[in-house]
């Protein structure tokens, strides 16, 4: 009775998760209003850094070569670095007034990592359009021109696109199908105005939304300013839009190294378990897609099923799996402008199911890793 009940819940999971992807597949074959804002807003760009002085003096050079004709000033926020990150700031600083220098110190004590430097950013900001990515990534010349294209009048909050350009390894290869799927599911989700999910490398929202809604309810939160925060701001009915002009995409850093991705994937998966306080249909839809995945897992293993009447039940999922997700790989790569691979998402396919039950497990342990060197306390 127990083993059917068990059954009983994990098909009821599954069957969510590829009800999810109908959801994530409708919302992409809509099409996102091609109007531009003409207005040049006044924007302020944060970034928050710790330790980055290897990537740094690249990313400065992005921001002063902004073809943005509007007003707009990059705030800079050094978070405790140890290393010259202090430094090439004010040195960028001297050469262009449009840079400029903030200490982390100044954010709220209340706050810690990167939300506390975050938050010192936005208090030291002069415009109400906040624009946001990471050291880490680099921007086309025509990153803030066409976000602000993008942030009409009625915008609250716009989520924006990171990519990988080519890849190095196999690693960097799993990366960039894994964005592209991201990014894919964003864009379909916002287009039916279920937004679940943004990304700090590219994203932008107001300052009063800022101000109204804050980073303290979310303050344990190892990471949180960026999906997380955005579950909060929709409490506020704030209009969500999805900027999927390839001139507003942003490169993310390559990921060479096993760890490095796996800590990285893992923070972003922390802040997945308590979307249950703010965004109950998010954590269901998270939860049947570490059920599902942990399913064929096991089953491959037979750690839970024996009995081989299962198993034609198990082949089912993995197909039905296969060809919804390419089917969404397809839609997102003619949407977003990826460039296809095949084999490279076969490739994926069969890694991200090990992958995600790695990552929801890896979850519970954030307190061990951090960010940036940085620990949780508890």
């Amino acid at each position: 009775m127990m083993d059917l009940t068990i059954l009983y819940i994990i098909c009821c999971f599954t069957i969510i998760y590829f009800i999810s992807i109908l959801f994530y597949l409708v919302g992409n074959f809509k099409k996102i209003s091609t109007t531009k804002n003409n207005e040049l807003n006044s924007i302020s760009i944060i970034v928050a850094v710790k330790n980055g002085e290897k990537s740094l003096p690249y990313l400065l050079d992005d921001l002063i070569a902004q073809d943005y004709e509007g007003e707009f000033e990059c705030i800079i926020v050094d978070d405790q670095s140890t290393d010259d990150t202090k430094n090439i700031i004010k040195k960028y600083s001297v050469i262009n007034d449009k840079i400029k220098y903030v200490s982390s110190d100044v954010g709220n004590d209340n706050l810690s990592f990167k939300k506390k430097a975050l938050d010192a950013g936005i208090n030291k900001s002069q415009h109400n359009i906040l624009l946001f990515t990471d050291v880490d990534c680099r921007l086309p010349k025509t990153w803030v021109t066409s976000m602000n294209n993008h942030f009409h009048d009625k915008t609250d909050y716009l989520i924006g696109v990171a990519k990988i350009d080519r890849y190095k390894n196999l690693i960097s290869r799993f990366q960039m199908i894994d964005l592209q799927i991201l990014f894919t599911v964003a864009r379909g989700m916002t287009n039916l105005k279920f937004p679940f999910a943004a990304i700090g490398q590219n994203q932008a929202y107001r300052k009063t939304l800022y101000d109204k809604v804050g980073f303290l309810d979310i303050s344990n939160s190892i990471q949180g300013d960026d999906t997380l925060f955005l579950q909060l701001c929709l409490k506020n009915k704030i209009r969500v839009d999805f900027n999927d002009d390839i001139n507003s995409f942003v490169t993310s850093r390559n990921e060479e190294y096993f760890i490095s991705f796996i800590k990285q994937r893992i923070r972003w998966a922390a802040d997945l378990k308590v979307f249950w306080n703010y965004n109950k249909p998010l954590f269901i839809v998270s939860l049947s897609t570490y059920v599902t995945n942990l399913l064929i897992v096991l089953s491959t293993f037979g750690f839970i099923f024996f009995n081989k009447m299962v198993f034609p039940f198990l082949y089912a999922v993995i197909l039905a799996k296969l060809i919804l997700e390419y089917i969404l790989y397809n839609i997102g790569a003619k949407n977003l402008s990826f460039k296809m691979n095949n084999m490279t998402f076969i490739y994926w396919f069969f890694l991200n199911v090990p992958y995600v039950v790695l990552i929801g497990a890896g979850s519970f342990f954030i307190k061990y890793i951090g960010w940036r060197g940085q620990k949780i306390h508890k």
